[in-house]
């Protein structure tokens, strides 16, 4: 007798994987968490091979996990397709989205994940400081909003905390100079004035050589080697040194990158506030483990 693939099972799966865990998948597909699991040894049986490690407290895919992953992304793609080719209700519509400097990092992870699984859906993306984009969100012109600052409105949900580091090109010697030239984001934001109030109480005299409102103006002056700047750990990389206690620098506070939903949201703006929010509580890792 020839076995047919269930798509729930599928659509189980997937959740799975992406989230890394039995009970947000139970969550995101509707179900218990002892259903969920009852659904993926289903799909084992029905293929013959173990699709997960369960040795680990971290959910992880096996190879064969890998591959099945693979094809029930198109799968389940292909299902909402043809459904809605069809007059059937599907997740699409319009989600308009706001954006840090900052937070924008994260986004291409979320952008590709939410895409297989919510093919139709057409987002808008626009970056601006925090209250810029929260003032944006009270006035309905975006149904999301990711900031790093809260800027005095109730906060929002916490979905990633990352480290600030002091940076310097990696050929550069500018941290020698006294004062130290700085390139920093322009008055407004709250981890400036943190960064300089700790330079002062350390005793490090500086001087503010380069300010921006974006963090592309900032590498600018950082990149000819121009300026030391404060950088969040995601964007470190090769092309940078860290400066630290040791080359005279304080340490510096962690930043909470937080998610605003609006009052009242559509299926597709709550579906991807959601994708968003578990792909930046995640963890640095852009992809699913393999064992």
């Amino acid at each position: 007798m020839d076995k047919t693939l269930d798509l729930d099972l599928l659509r189980s799966f997937a959740a799975v994987a992406e989230t890394r865990s039995f009970t947000r998948a139970a969550e995101r597909v509707g179900r218990v968490q002892s259903a969920v699991s009852m659904q993926i040894k289903r799909l084992e049986e029905t293929l013959g091979v173990s699709l997960l490690d369960r040795n680990n407290k971290i959910v992880r895919l096996t190879s064969d996990g890998v591959v099945l992953l693979r094809h029930a992304e198109r799968m389940l793609r292909l299902n909402e397709q043809v459904m809605a080719d069809f007059g059937h209700e599907a997740v699409h519509g319009r989600v308009r989205v706001g954006a840090t400097d900052t937070s924008m990092c994260f986004l291409p992870g979320a952008l590709a994940r939410f895409a297989k699984s919510h093919p139709l859906v057409e987002l808008e993306i626009r970056c601006d400081r925090s209250w810029e984009t929260l003032d944006a969100l009270e006035a309905d012109a975006i149904d999301i909003a990711l900031v790093t600052q809260s800027c005095g409105r109730p906060k929002g949900e916490v979905v990633r905390t990352e480290p600030l580091y002091w940076a310097i090109a990696r050929d550069s010697t500018v941290d020698e100079l006294d004062p130290v030239p700085l390139a920093i984001f322009a008055p407004g934001c709250v981890y400036r004035e943190d960064a300089l109030k700790r330079l002062e109480a350390s005793g490090k005299s500086y001087r503010h050589a380069y300010n921006s409102a974006s963090r592309d103006g900032l590498n600018a002056a950082v990149e000819a080697g121009l300026a030391v700047t404060m950088i969040p750990e995601r964007l470190v990389d090769g092309n940078l040194r860290i400066l630290g206690t040791a080359d005279g620098f304080p340490a510096l506070p962690e930043i909470e990158i937080t998610l605003h939903r609006a009052p009242r949201l559509s299926d597709a703006a709550e579906a991807f506030a959601v994708s968003l929010a578990e792909t930046l509580l995640g963890g640095p890792e852009a992809s699913i483990a393999i064992v």
